[in-house]
């Protein structure tokens, strides 16, 4: 009887941890063989912070995927083995929904023209086989696509990235879905607090200071007025490098002013450092100058 309990318990202990461990930092049961769909981790930095996923990989291996394998109008992890967990570490929004931060396990139900893709609060499953709607926080519906080359491994990335915006693709097969996200209200007015703080100190990188801010509100919040007063802040506090110059002609251009935008991509030029090779930015600035006054 004595066995037959320390055997019992053993079994319970065991059960328990694979409940409870992750297979990928310690995989009991397996020995910490290689999985079959190894599992990755892609981050993407947005706004002020990163957008973190850890997802289980599977390959084609000579099936048919959507409207086979995964049977459409079904439940899909979006993944392979335990949860595809989503990691918020700001607030963002998906199509008009801000999303708090936090992680999410997330999941999918592929049809041929769209996919319908949901966000749940529960992050400690497997997959579709714990799947319950009721934890489900959030719904999105997105176009399916063709992807632009066939896909052996399941991959979610990241694409078409600028400062506070991405997209989220996965790609399977010959299968591609995008998912735009943004940062919020609340996680833009925490960059301009940010900035606002940086541009009132006292210090010698103040200048500097200002021709991010410039950026900044020049590439993303499009405020040309205000992008072009920090510029020119940047310029007379005596950083008159190359790079404030051209900002500064690509902010007047933007307003309309091209004979202006052409002076300041003359005084880029102008203000290229000695010694300073970079046929990059050479190129550019030469260009600038050919093509703004047209």
């Amino acid at each position: 009887m004595k066995t037959i309990y320390t055997i019992l318990l053993a079994l319970g202990f065991y059960f328990s941890v694979q409940s409870q461990v992750d297979p990928v930092k310690n995989d009991v049961g397996r020995f910490n063989r290689p999985t079959t769909s190894q599992r990755a981790e892609v981050s993407q930095k947005i706004g002020l912070n990163f957008i973190k996923i850890n997802y289980g990989r599977p390959n084609v291996k000579k099936r048919k995927i959507f409207g086979g394998l995964l049977q459409y109008g079904k439940i899909w992890r979006l993944g392979a083995d335990y949860q595809t967990v989503i990691d918020f570490q700001n607030e963002y929004v998906i199509k008009g929904d801000t999303i708090p931060k936090g992680e999410y396990a997330l999941y999918a139900v592929p049809n041929k023209e769209n996919w319908t893709v949901y966000f749940n609060k529960d992050t400690k499953g497997w997959g579709q086989y714990t799947y319950k709607p009721e934890n489900n926080v959030y719904e999105f519906n997105f176009p399916v696509e063709k992807a632009p080359e066939f896909t052996e491994t399941f991959t979610i990335g990241f694409s078409n990235t600028s400062l506070n915006n991405s997209e989220l693709f996965v790609q399977w097969e010959n299968t591609r879905v995008k998912i735009p996200i943004t940062i919020s209200t609340k996680h833009r007015k925490e960059i301009e607090k940010n900035y606002a703080a940086a541009l009132g100190l006292n210090e010698r990188a103040l200048g500097y200071k200002y021709y991010l801010a410039s950026e900044y509100l020049f590439l993303e919040d499009k405020n040309y007025e205000k992008a072009l007063t920090y510029i020119q802040k940047a310029i007379d506090s005596g950083v008159s490098a190359f790079y404030t110059h051209f900002l500064k002609g690509e902010i007047l251009l933007a307003m309309g002013d091209k004979k202006a935008a052409v002076a300041s991509a003359i005084k880029a030029k102008e203000n290229l450092w000695k010694g300073f090779s970079n046929p990059e930015w050479e190129n550019k600035i030469e260009k600038a100058i050919n093509n703004w006054g047209k």
